[in-house]
């Protein structure tokens, strides 16, 4: 059982390449115990009392898709989580609430499928800070636009998104009907981790159903008013393809509230990039200082004002990130 270990070593330093013996994937993490994948089949983890009175945010201790050492208790089905191993890639958000604690969607995956519905779910700014966290969680992101067959101007919101976000993989989908879903598994691949993210009601599970073969996540009913579903994943699970691939599914996100960090945002907003050194202040806010180019490029129209709002949204919060870490 792989479960993505050598994508894992290949990105680790080769002075710290360790054993995979005693070594297991976070499958489940449910309210301090976990699921365990390792060698020697399903395990239940927990942790010992040091651990815990170690960890100091609740980002130390493991998440789904970690890789852990174990001590497995002689006779019993359960293992002793001792370490968990560097992670090599993450998606994270902050936490709902005043505080700014990090809270770890999942780890040490290759691809991040960005799901969006094009019904009433559709909105290019949210689109652009999911890939922003991607970027910074050091993963691919892959767009899926789901709810194609519904939408008759799906061509065009595709060629929208693809102007906004260039260089990034998109494909059009249909959960209900498998459009494009054979154009999507292909890319994972054996011992290829990849998460799935979107809001509630994109028809993330559906599609998973379909990847998968079989009805292996239950589905809800969407209300048609809003598009929003009424009953979605509420845990985050490590599932195993008949590929070899490994996929991680994650209750719907409809706020992200970013960890992104200045570096990353160019590489999504190229456009925006390539005025700022044209404006007149170095200190621009690129919103009300005079002789913005950015600003001015959107009031002629030739910057999508959902793309430039999403770019505010993002540099806001890492100012503000900045500001209380002088403090």
């Amino acid at each position: 059982m792989d479960l993505g270990w050598e994508q894992y070593q290949q990105k680790l330093n080769p002075e710290t390449a360790i054993s995979g013996e005693n070594v297991a994937r976070v499958a489940v993490e449910n309210r301090g115990s976990y699921l365990l994948y390792s060698e020697l089949g399903e395990l239940e983890g927990i942790l010992r009392g040091k651990f815990m009175r170690d960890a100091k945010n609740d980002s130390d201790y493991p998440k789904v898709g970690d890789w852990v050492v174990f001590e497995k208790l002689q006779g019993e089905n359960k293992a002793i989580i001792t370490t968990i191993l560097p992670r090599a890639s993450k998606i994270s958000r902050k936490k709902a609430g005043e505080n700014s604690e990090e809270q770890i969607i999942a780890t040490n995956i290759e691809i991040v499928f960005i799901i969006q519905g094009l019904d009433g779910d559709f909105n290019l700014g949210r689109l652009a800070r999911y890939v922003a966290m991607t970027n910074e969680g050091n993963c691919q992101p892959v767009i899926l636009l789901n709810k194609c067959d519904l939408t008759p101007d799906a061509p065009a919101k595709l060629a929208e998104v693809q102007q906004a976000l260039p260089g990034i993989t998109i494909f059009l989908t249909s959960a209900t009907t498998g459009f494009g879903v054979e154009d999507v598994r292909p890319l994972i691949e054996s011992g290829i981790s990849v998460v799935f993210v979107g809001s509630s009601g994109t028809g993330k599970s559906t599609l998973i159903n379909n990847l998968l073969g079989i009805d292996r996540q239950s589905t809800g009913e969407i209300r048609i008013d809003d598009s929003k579903g009424k009953h979605t994943t509420t845990r985050r699970e490590l599932i195993l393809l008949e590929s070899g691939g490994v996929l991680i599914d994650t209750p719907g996100m409809r706020e992200l509230g970013m960890w992104t960090e200045e570096e990353t945002t160019p590489e999504v907003f190229a456009d925006i990039d390539a005025l700022i050194g044209n404006c007149k202040f170095n200190d621009c806010d690129h919103q009300t200082n005079p002789g913005c180019a950015v600003a001015n490029a959107v009031a002629r129209g030739e910057i999508s004002k959902d793309n430039y709002q999403s770019f505010l949204k993002i540099k806001n919060n890492t100012d503000s990130r900045h500001k209380r870490g002088r403090k």
